[in-house]
């Protein structure tokens, strides 16, 4: 308390001194007083209502299986499904311009068993998923994803579709054990 007087008076003599244009006499004899004063900062907790309504948040984001979110909100929806039990896979749009190229870069970074010959081989294999890598909750983050969309506006509505079908074709085959959920990137 002693310390927000001090700089309230601090605020008040420097403001009155200045006015009245003896800056260098009042500052002086202020900054005297306050030598020796210690600041300690205390770490603010969070407020629970902002925690819950973070959790609300991306709780309601995940119930849907394809997204559409900022760069920000994406990495925040990331960490909070990977200490949620989530494996998260991230991948870069800018390498997926092409149909080949794309099938080849998912293939790589989601380590798919092998190339999809066609969208329905891949709707197959993003099923697969969750017993290639041991867990039956995935999020897979593209980034870029306007990149896809710039090159091939085709393209970018096939990634889109299949997501969607797998996303919801692993969850009725599982009834419900396994979900997937796409999230889009500009």
């Amino acid at each position: 308390m002693k310390l927000v007087s001090n700089v309230i008076a601090i605020s008040l003599f420097l403001s009155c001194a200045a006015h009245a244009g003896q800056a260098n006499g009042a500052l002086s004899a202020l900054l005297a007083q306050t030598a020796g004063l210690k600041i300690e900062v205390a770490e603010v907790p969070v407020p629970e209502p902002l925690i819950d309504l973070q959790k609300y948040q991306a709780e309601k984001s995940l119930a849907s299986d394809v997204l559409d979110l900022s760069p920000v909100y994406a990495d925040f929806l990331s960490n909070y499904a990977q200490t949620n039990g989530y494996a998260v896979f991230s991948l870069d749009g800018a390498k997926m311009t092409t149909k080949p190229a794309l099938l080849d870069y998912t293939t790589r970074t989601l380590r798919l068993p092998g190339v999809p010959e066609n969208w329905d081989a891949m709707i197959d294999f993003i099923g697969d998923l969750p017993g290639i890598h041991h867990n039956n909750r995935i999020l897979i983050v593209v980034r870029n994803s306007s990149r896809i969309s710039l090159a091939n506006q085709e393209l970018y509505a096939d990634l889109r579709e299949v997501a969607e079908f797998a996303c919801r074709n692993a969850r009725e085959w599982s009834k419900g054990v396994i979900t997937i959920k796409f999230a889009f990137v500009p």
